[in-house]
């Protein structure tokens, strides 16, 4: 490794930890309208770019339209830094499991003809 390389890995490192200290709330849109909350409870792994957090992932138009309510942060799982902000989910949002309120909708209208 040459000097530029440590330097560079000397700071990410710092970079990290500081971010990633416990306790901290990190957020960010990781749709149109889907915003991602992860609460830090360790950063022991930090160095291998691992943390181990809580999760909490909502559909803000959803949350303040009072269509559904605000999720309760996941239990503590372990997130590889690379990969916590991925959506699986549609571009515009939508829910966690990759539906919207108006497939909901439909669903329960169309049931509920068959009963």
């Amino acid at each position: 490794m040459n000097g530029i390389q440590k330097t560079f890995e000397r700071i990410q490192r710092w970079f990290r930890r500081r971010r990633y200290r416990e306790g901290r709330i990190l957020s960010r849109f990781i749709a149109r309208d889907i915003r991602r909350e992860i609460l830090v409870v360790s950063a022991a792994r930090i160095d291998e770019g691992i943390i181990t957090g809580r999760i909490q992932t909502a559909n803000v138009l959803y949350v303040s339209k009072g269509l559904v309510s605000q999720p309760e942060f996941e239990a503590p799982r372990e997130l590889h830094i690379e990969e916590m902000w991925k959506w699986t989910g549609h571009s515009w949002g939508g829910l966690q499991d990759g539906t919207s309120i108006v497939d909901r909708s439909k669903r329960k209208s169309s049931d509920s003809l068959q009963e």
